[in-house]
């Protein structure tokens, strides 16, 4: 997973400013943008959070569903809102100033996208499918629904962006995605297939 660099916080407070020079929540999606994504939940999310929290979104990546996410965003009229920025290379510098990462998914093998957020302490919204729940800890590193549920994202999303919520779930996501390091995951895999070696050798032996 990506790490945030290390910067200083007066960095972070400049970059931050820059973006949300009102003060405003960051939320962030990255993704291919392809319909499994679900992007108009992303804008659609957002569209309910900005009519109570002044907020912006920043779009990470291009994909065959940016056109019509572009579109939704005029027709709401959320564009000075909605930034969408193509393919970036340091997604974790934007990671590392964001409030809330969305990913309302409905299939996810894993989650790398989320789990890179959560190493840059930004808890995540999103869906129950697929290996996400093997990930993000209802309630704890941010709140999951069931796919398609814009309003519940949404009611989540602003439990996590109040003010006194915002610090724990940003503690709690990074805790968790250090669960993750290379050097915790490596050496169950090591385990593991010692086991499976030994458990095939020993039925080798009783088949012989």
């Amino acid at each position: 997973i990506k790490i945030p660099l290390k910067v200083g916080q007066d960095w972070k407070d400049h970059f931050k400013k820059a973006i949300c020079p009102n003060g405003e929540m960051l939320i962030v999606h990255t993704s291919n943008f392809r319909k499994v994504k679900r992007i108009p939940d992303v804008i659609n999310v957002f569209n309910n959070i900005h009519k109570v929290i002044p907020s912006k979104l920043l779009m990470i990546g291009d994909g065959p569903e940016r056109n019509e996410a572009e579109e939704t965003c005029r027709h709401l009229g959320i564009c000075d809102d909605v930034r969408f920025l193509g393919k970036l290379e340091a997604v974790e510098e934007v990671l590392s100033v964001a409030d809330l990462f969305l990913m309302p998914s409905e299939k996810e093998s894993f989650g790398l996208a989320a789990l890179e957020a959560m190493a840059c302490e930004v808890p995540v919204i999103s869906t129950n499918a697929g290996g996400i729940p093997e990930l993000n800890v209802q309630g704890v590193t941010g709140f999951m629904s069931n796919v398609g549920d814009v309003e519940d994202m949404t009611k989540n999303a602003l439990v996590i962006l109040d003010k006194n919520n915002l610090p724990t779930f940003k503690a709690n996501a990074l805790k968790r995605a250090q669960e993750f390091d290379i050097t915790k995951i490596l050496p169950q895999y090591e385990d593991y297939y010692v086991e499976v070696m030994e458990r095939s050798m020993k039925n080798t032996a009783v088949n012989k």
